[in-house]
Protein backbone atom coordinates (compact mmCIF):
# COMPACT_ATOMS: atom_id res chain seq x y z
CA UNK A 1 0.00 0.00 0.00
CA UNK A 2 2.98 2.16 0.30
CA UNK A 3 2.21 3.98 -3.37
CA UNK A 4 -1.21 4.81 -1.95
CA UNK A 5 -2.12 8.42 -1.21
CA UNK A 6 -2.70 8.10 2.36
CA UNK A 7 -6.06 10.14 3.50
CA UNK A 8 -6.83 11.40 6.60
CA UNK A 9 -10.58 12.68 6.59
CA UNK A 10 -12.18 14.98 9.43
CA UNK A 11 -15.82 14.78 9.56
CA UNK A 12 -18.09 10.91 10.18
CA UNK A 13 -21.24 12.04 8.06
CA UNK A 14 -22.73 10.62 5.10
CA UNK A 15 -20.30 12.27 3.00
CA UNK A 16 -17.24 11.06 4.44
CA UNK A 17 -18.98 7.31 3.75
CA UNK A 18 -18.49 8.48 0.19
CA UNK A 19 -15.37 9.52 0.07
CA UNK A 20 -14.09 5.92 1.98
CA UNK A 21 -16.09 4.21 -0.98
CA UNK A 22 -14.80 6.88 -3.43
CA UNK A 23 -11.06 5.85 -2.08
CA UNK A 24 -11.88 2.10 -2.63
CA UNK A 25 -12.71 2.86 -6.23
CA UNK A 26 -9.95 5.31 -7.18
CA UNK A 27 -6.81 2.41 -6.87
CA UNK A 28 -4.34 4.84 -5.52
CA UNK A 29 -6.10 6.32 -2.59
CA UNK A 30 -6.08 4.85 1.54
CA UNK A 31 -7.66 6.17 4.27
CA UNK A 32 -5.96 6.04 6.90
CA UNK A 33 -7.06 8.16 9.47
CA UNK A 34 -10.47 9.69 11.12
CA UNK A 35 -10.59 12.87 13.19
CA UNK A 36 -13.87 13.40 15.61
CA UNK A 37 -13.89 15.56 18.44
CA UNK A 38 -15.85 12.74 20.07
CA UNK A 39 -13.71 9.85 20.18
CA UNK A 40 -16.39 7.16 20.93
CA UNK A 41 -17.95 8.30 18.06
CA UNK A 42 -14.75 8.59 16.06
CA UNK A 43 -13.97 5.06 17.21
CA UNK A 44 -16.83 3.42 16.10
CA UNK A 45 -16.64 5.24 12.62
CA UNK A 46 -13.08 3.93 12.39
CA UNK A 47 -14.41 0.39 12.84
CA UNK A 48 -17.10 0.69 10.44
CA UNK A 49 -15.11 1.88 7.65
CA UNK A 50 -11.75 -0.52 8.67
CA UNK A 51 -9.92 2.97 9.09
CA UNK A 52 -6.58 2.05 11.55
CA UNK A 53 -6.02 5.32 13.50
CA UNK A 54 -8.38 7.59 15.01
CA UNK A 55 -7.78 10.73 16.44
CA UNK A 56 -9.79 13.18 18.84
CA UNK A 57 -6.77 15.66 19.29
CA UNK A 58 -6.40 17.93 15.80
CA UNK A 59 -2.89 18.54 16.60
CA UNK A 60 -2.11 15.21 16.43
CA UNK A 61 -4.19 14.94 13.66
CA UNK A 62 -2.10 16.89 11.52
CA UNK A 63 1.00 15.73 12.49
CA UNK A 64 0.33 12.00 11.91
CA UNK A 65 3.32 11.03 9.90
CA UNK A 66 0.71 8.38 8.71
CA UNK A 67 -1.46 10.61 6.69
CA UNK A 68 -0.38 12.78 3.08
CA UNK A 69 -3.34 13.85 2.59
CA UNK A 70 -6.51 15.95 4.02
CA UNK A 71 -9.93 15.34 3.28
CA UNK A 72 -12.18 18.27 5.23
CA UNK A 73 -15.38 17.48 5.47
CA UNK A 74 -16.42 19.48 8.83
CA UNK A 75 -18.74 22.44 9.06
CA UNK A 76 -18.28 24.92 6.49
CA UNK A 77 -17.23 27.99 9.19
CA UNK A 78 -14.04 25.23 9.84
CA UNK A 79 -13.26 24.93 6.56
CA UNK A 80 -10.53 27.91 6.53
CA UNK A 81 -8.67 27.16 10.28
CA UNK A 82 -8.47 23.34 9.58
CA UNK A 83 -7.00 24.04 5.51
CA UNK A 84 -4.70 26.38 6.99
CA UNK A 85 -3.76 24.10 9.95
CA UNK A 86 -3.15 20.88 7.45
CA UNK A 87 -0.93 22.82 4.63
CA UNK A 88 1.43 24.36 7.67
CA UNK A 89 2.04 20.67 8.94
CA UNK A 90 2.72 20.17 5.46
CA UNK A 91 -0.38 18.01 4.40
CA UNK A 92 -2.05 18.03 1.00
CA UNK A 93 -5.80 19.15 1.38
CA UNK A 94 -9.01 18.26 -0.32
CA UNK A 95 -11.81 20.46 1.00
CA UNK A 96 -15.45 20.47 0.60
CA UNK A 97 -17.67 22.89 -1.27
CA UNK A 98 -17.51 25.37 -0.80
CA UNK A 99 -14.00 26.18 -0.04
CA UNK A 100 -14.74 29.15 2.65
CA UNK A 101 -16.93 31.17 3.87
CA UNK A 102 -16.25 33.93 1.50
CA UNK A 103 -13.19 34.90 -0.82
CA UNK A 104 -10.78 36.59 1.19
CA UNK A 105 -10.44 33.75 3.16
CA UNK A 106 -10.17 31.52 0.38
CA UNK A 107 -7.45 33.82 -1.43
CA UNK A 108 -5.83 33.64 1.46
CA UNK A 109 -6.15 29.46 1.75
CA UNK A 110 -4.56 29.82 -1.81
CA UNK A 111 -1.64 32.00 -1.81
CA UNK A 112 -0.81 29.37 1.62
CA UNK A 113 -0.96 26.46 -0.81
CA UNK A 114 1.23 27.82 -3.31
CA UNK A 115 3.83 29.29 -0.34
CA UNK A 116 4.08 25.84 0.77
CA UNK A 117 4.45 23.76 -2.25
CA UNK A 118 1.46 21.62 -1.69
CA UNK A 119 -2.01 20.97 -3.47
CA UNK A 120 -5.02 22.61 -2.02
CA UNK A 121 -8.20 21.31 -4.10
CA UNK A 122 -11.62 22.10 -3.78
CA UNK A 123 -14.07 19.44 -3.83
CA UNK A 124 -16.80 20.21 -6.11
CA UNK A 125 -18.02 17.28 -7.85
CA UNK A 126 -19.05 18.61 -11.00
CA UNK A 127 -15.76 20.09 -11.93
CA UNK A 128 -14.11 17.27 -11.71
CA UNK A 129 -16.78 14.62 -13.49
CA UNK A 130 -16.60 13.76 -17.54
CA UNK A 131 -19.96 15.08 -17.19
CA UNK A 132 -19.10 18.65 -17.51
CA UNK A 133 -16.49 18.00 -20.11
CA UNK A 134 -19.07 16.19 -22.00
CA UNK A 135 -21.34 18.98 -21.74
CA UNK A 136 -18.92 21.88 -22.68
CA UNK A 137 -18.15 19.44 -25.95
CA UNK A 138 -21.86 19.62 -26.92
CA UNK A 139 -22.47 22.97 -26.31
CA UNK A 140 -22.32 23.86 -30.07
CA UNK A 141 -25.04 21.00 -30.72
CA UNK A 142 -27.77 23.66 -28.73
CA UNK A 143 -26.84 26.89 -31.54
CA UNK A 144 -26.59 30.23 -29.75
CA UNK A 145 -27.69 29.49 -26.68
CA UNK A 146 -30.80 31.92 -25.23
CA UNK A 147 -31.58 30.15 -21.78
CA UNK A 148 -29.90 28.23 -19.39
CA UNK A 149 -31.29 26.78 -16.07
CA UNK A 150 -29.31 24.92 -13.00
CA UNK A 151 -31.97 23.39 -10.57
CA UNK A 152 -31.00 22.28 -6.94
CA UNK A 153 -33.59 21.35 -4.98
CA UNK A 154 -32.81 18.73 -2.02
CA UNK A 155 -35.32 18.32 0.84
CA UNK A 156 -32.42 17.93 4.04
CA UNK A 157 -32.93 14.47 5.56
CA UNK A 158 -32.40 16.67 8.84
CA UNK A 159 -35.44 19.85 7.86
CA UNK A 160 -37.99 17.50 9.98
CA UNK A 161 -35.95 17.56 12.70
CA UNK A 162 -35.55 20.82 12.59
CA UNK A 163 -39.28 21.31 12.47
CA UNK A 164 -39.89 18.70 15.36
CA UNK A 165 -37.95 21.78 17.29
CA UNK A 166 -34.29 20.72 17.42
CA UNK A 167 -31.19 22.52 16.51
CA UNK A 168 -29.06 20.41 13.34
CA UNK A 169 -26.12 22.20 12.13
CA UNK A 170 -26.90 22.07 8.52
CA UNK A 171 -29.64 24.40 9.26
CA UNK A 172 -27.23 26.82 11.67
CA UNK A 173 -26.15 30.07 9.91
CA UNK A 174 -23.78 30.22 13.07
CA UNK A 175 -21.53 27.46 11.39
CA UNK A 176 -21.59 29.10 8.06
CA UNK A 177 -24.93 27.05 6.45
CA UNK A 178 -26.92 28.58 4.11
CA UNK A 179 -28.75 26.32 1.17
CA UNK A 180 -27.09 29.25 -0.59
CA UNK A 181 -23.57 27.82 0.26
CA UNK A 182 -24.60 24.11 0.44
CA UNK A 183 -26.68 23.61 -2.91
CA UNK A 184 -26.50 26.49 -4.72
CA UNK A 185 -22.64 26.33 -5.00
CA UNK A 186 -22.81 23.14 -7.51
CA UNK A 187 -25.32 25.47 -9.65
CA UNK A 188 -22.62 28.66 -9.72
CA UNK A 189 -19.61 26.13 -10.48
CA UNK A 190 -21.01 24.76 -13.62
CA UNK A 191 -22.68 27.86 -14.53
CA UNK A 192 -19.10 29.60 -14.25
CA UNK A 193 -17.16 26.55 -15.60
CA UNK A 194 -19.54 26.89 -19.05
CA UNK A 195 -20.20 30.86 -19.38
CA UNK A 196 -17.63 32.65 -17.23
CA UNK A 197 -18.51 35.83 -15.09
CA UNK A 198 -21.74 37.29 -15.44
CA UNK A 199 -22.26 40.76 -16.09
CA UNK A 200 -24.80 40.99 -12.97
CA UNK A 201 -25.55 38.97 -10.96
CA UNK A 202 -29.57 39.34 -8.57
CA UNK A 203 -30.75 36.92 -6.31
CA UNK A 204 -33.34 36.45 -3.75
CA UNK A 205 -34.16 34.23 -1.19
CA UNK A 206 -36.65 33.02 1.64
CA UNK A 207 -35.29 31.83 5.41
CA UNK A 208 -36.48 29.59 8.31
CA UNK A 209 -37.62 31.00 11.71
CA UNK A 210 -33.96 30.86 12.99
CA UNK A 211 -33.03 33.32 10.34
CA UNK A 212 -30.99 30.54 8.25
CA UNK A 213 -31.64 30.98 4.29
CA UNK A 214 -33.43 27.66 3.03
CA UNK A 215 -33.77 28.48 -0.37
CA UNK A 216 -33.34 30.88 -3.05
CA UNK A 217 -33.17 31.96 -6.92
CA UNK A 218 -30.53 33.56 -8.68
CA UNK A 219 -30.53 35.39 -12.56
CA UNK A 220 -27.48 35.62 -13.69
CA UNK A 221 -27.01 38.28 -16.43
CA UNK A 222 -24.79 37.18 -19.83
CA UNK A 223 -26.09 39.59 -22.40
CA UNK A 224 -28.11 37.76 -24.77
CA UNK A 225 -28.08 34.63 -22.63
CA UNK A 226 -29.79 34.76 -19.10
CA UNK A 227 -29.48 32.22 -16.82
CA UNK A 228 -31.58 30.93 -13.90
CA UNK A 229 -30.22 29.07 -10.61
CA UNK A 230 -33.34 27.48 -8.22
CA UNK A 231 -32.00 25.79 -5.23
CA UNK A 232 -33.42 24.60 -1.63
CA UNK A 233 -33.01 22.58 1.20
CA UNK A 234 -37.10 22.14 2.09
CA UNK A 235 -38.05 20.74 -0.94
CA UNK A 236 -36.89 18.25 -4.04
CA UNK A 237 -37.14 19.11 -7.47
CA UNK A 238 -38.67 17.44 -10.03
CA UNK A 239 -37.25 19.22 -13.16
CA UNK A 240 -34.48 18.75 -14.96
CA UNK A 241 -31.45 21.59 -15.40
CA UNK A 242 -31.34 22.66 -18.95
CA UNK A 243 -29.15 24.89 -21.82
CA UNK A 244 -31.74 25.81 -24.32
CA UNK A 245 -30.32 27.11 -27.48
CA UNK A 246 -32.08 28.11 -31.16
CA UNK A 247 -31.65 24.18 -32.04
CA UNK A 248 -31.93 22.34 -29.46
CA UNK A 249 -31.97 21.41 -25.67
CA UNK A 250 -29.06 19.82 -23.33
CA UNK A 251 -31.05 18.14 -20.65
CA UNK A 252 -29.64 16.72 -17.40
CA UNK A 253 -30.43 16.16 -13.78
CA UNK A 254 -28.77 16.47 -10.45
CA UNK A 255 -25.45 18.38 -10.63
CA UNK A 256 -23.62 16.74 -8.06
CA UNK A 257 -24.27 13.36 -9.17
CA UNK A 258 -25.30 13.53 -12.76
CA UNK A 259 -26.59 10.43 -14.43
CA UNK A 260 -27.33 11.38 -17.62
CA UNK A 261 -27.16 14.08 -20.21
CA UNK A 262 -29.20 14.15 -23.48
CA UNK A 263 -29.83 16.37 -26.56
CA UNK A 264 -32.95 17.19 -27.88
CA UNK A 265 -32.63 18.29 -30.83
CA UNK A 266 -35.65 21.12 -32.50
CA UNK A 267 -36.55 18.46 -35.31
CA UNK A 268 -37.08 15.82 -32.22
CA UNK A 269 -34.14 13.60 -32.47
CA UNK A 270 -32.56 12.37 -29.06
CA UNK A 271 -28.84 11.45 -27.99
CA UNK A 272 -27.49 10.64 -25.39
CA UNK A 273 -23.91 12.17 -24.13
CA UNK A 274 -22.51 10.51 -20.72
CA UNK A 275 -22.70 7.61 -18.75
CA UNK A 276 -22.54 8.41 -15.10
CA UNK A 277 -20.70 6.25 -12.31
CA UNK A 278 -21.91 4.81 -8.91
CA UNK A 279 -19.65 7.28 -7.16
CA UNK A 280 -18.74 10.20 -8.68
CA UNK A 281 -16.19 11.23 -5.84
CA UNK A 282 -13.96 9.32 -7.55
CA UNK A 283 -13.09 11.89 -10.14
CA UNK A 284 -12.06 14.04 -8.04
CA UNK A 285 -9.94 11.72 -5.79
CA UNK A 286 -8.37 11.08 -9.10
CA UNK A 287 -7.67 14.73 -10.32
CA UNK A 288 -5.94 15.30 -6.87
CA UNK A 289 -3.88 12.54 -6.55
CA UNK A 290 -2.63 13.19 -10.69
CA UNK A 291 -2.01 16.87 -9.52
CA UNK A 292 0.24 15.76 -6.66
CA UNK A 293 2.27 13.39 -8.76
CA UNK A 294 2.41 15.12 -11.93
CA UNK A 295 2.83 18.59 -10.50
CA UNK A 296 0.16 20.02 -12.65
CA UNK A 297 -0.38 23.59 -11.48
CA UNK A 298 -4.02 24.09 -9.74
CA UNK A 299 -4.21 27.75 -11.64
CA UNK A 300 -6.97 26.71 -13.20
CA UNK A 301 -9.23 25.01 -10.49
CA UNK A 302 -7.68 28.23 -8.17
CA UNK A 303 -9.37 30.44 -10.81
CA UNK A 304 -12.80 28.56 -10.85
CA UNK A 305 -13.28 28.61 -7.10
CA UNK A 306 -12.26 32.21 -6.66
CA UNK A 307 -15.08 33.26 -9.24
CA UNK A 308 -17.49 31.24 -7.15
CA UNK A 309 -16.89 32.66 -4.25
CA UNK A 310 -16.71 36.27 -5.41
CA UNK A 311 -20.39 35.30 -6.62
CA UNK A 312 -21.45 34.15 -3.30
CA UNK A 313 -20.05 36.95 -1.93
CA UNK A 314 -22.26 39.04 -3.98
CA UNK A 315 -25.08 36.88 -3.78
CA UNK A 316 -24.96 36.80 0.06
CA UNK A 317 -24.83 40.51 0.11
CA UNK A 318 -28.11 40.74 -1.83
CA UNK A 319 -30.10 38.02 0.51
CA UNK A 320 -28.59 39.21 3.56
CA UNK A 321 -27.12 36.17 5.10
CA UNK A 322 -24.48 37.60 7.82
CA UNK A 323 -22.07 34.74 9.49
CA UNK A 324 -21.10 37.37 11.81
CA UNK A 325 -17.53 37.09 13.47
CA UNK A 326 -17.22 34.01 11.37
CA UNK A 327 -16.10 36.17 8.30
CA UNK A 328 -13.40 37.85 10.38
CA UNK A 329 -11.31 34.62 10.59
Amino acid sequence: MSNHLRFGVIGTSFVSDWICEAAKMSGGCEITAVYSRDLSRGAAYAEKQCIGDCFDDEEAFFASDRIDAVYIASPNMLHYRQTLNALAHGKHVLCEKPFAINASQAERMIQFAQGKGLILLEAIRPVHDPFLLALRENLHKVGRIRRATFEFCQYSSRYDRFLAGERPNVFEASLGNAALMDLAVYCLHVCVALFGMPEKLMAGASHLSNGTEAAGTMLLDYGGQQTTISYSKVTSSVNPSIVQGELGTLVFDTLNQPSYLRMLYRDGRTEELFTSVKNNMVHELNAFSRLITSGESTAAFDKQSMRVMQLLDEARRQIGIDFGTIEAL
